[in-house]
């Protein structure tokens, strides 16, 4: 759709929008369709692996994505709580979510307060969104077919 045919476009789709959060990372809207096309990237994928291993499931092809990717859970509850509110069987352990209002802009590094929008895991160990989609996009450009 919109040019959009095959997993890889989609990654070429989703690496254009992760450098607009990077110059723009409390845009809500675009942190939201970052996680969503991070993690429904799988389902192109589990597609075009289907082709290839006829018989592989959904749950095996998500079973041995979350091994490989563990991040990939995060966006799973990320995406999953966004589209339906709650979450029936949620995959990480997010406590929370946060805007964090640095005092530099995102032209510093990260050695800097700069401004973000980060996810708060239950340990205490808080992710920014553009790492996080950062390592999606690593993850997917190593491991499409």
């Amino acid at each position: 759709m919109f040019e959009i045919n095959s997993s890889k476009d989609k990654l070429r789709q989703l690496i254009t929008d992760h450098e607009r959060l990077i110059a723009d990372p409390l845009n809500i809207s675009l942190a939201e369709k970052c996680c969503q096309d991070a993690w429904h990237l799988a389902d192109w994928d589990l597609k075009d692996k289907q082709k290839i291993k006829t018989g592989l499931t959904k749950e095996q092809y998500r079973t041995d994505l979350f091994l490989q990717c563990q991040e990939m859970r995060i966006l799973h509850d990320l995406s999953n709580s966004m589209k339906h509110k709650s979450l029936d069987n949620p995959k990480a352990k997010i406590q929370t979510t946060n805007i964090h209002r640095g005092a530099f802009s995102p032209a510093f590094s990260k050695g800097f307060d700069i401004s973000g929008l980060q996810v708060i895991m239950d340990n205490g160990k808080q992710i920014d969104v553009d790492d996080l989609v950062k390592t999606a996009i690593d993850y997917w450009t190593a491991n499409l077919v």
